[in-house]
């Protein structure tokens, strides 16, 4: 999971570059899309910190929010078009 969050990151700063390289309204929605990508990033982040910290008694719940926004990150991911 920390890698792919790496790997996650670096298309996001190609997203960024891509952006910057954009005209008018296209840049405005790429950038919007950007943003969200960043914060269901550190979503699942936060998410997997606390699964990392948490004792096994709390792990099942964790581990569900987890996944599920680990699943949002990946779909935006998907949804993401230059």
């Amino acid at each position: 999971m920390e890698t792919q969050l790496e790997v996650w990151a670096g298309r996001i700063d190609e997203f960024t570059t891509a952006a910057q390289e954009s005209k008018g309204w296209a840049r405005i929605d790429l950038r919007q899309r950007i943003d969200d990508l960043k914060m269901r990033r550190a979503l699942v982040r936060a998410n997997l910190d606390k699964f990392k910290a948490a004792g096994s008694n709390s792990r099942p719940g964790l581990w569900t929010d987890l996944k599920g926004a680990w699943r949002d990150l990946e779909d935006a991911f998907r949804e993401m078009k230059l």
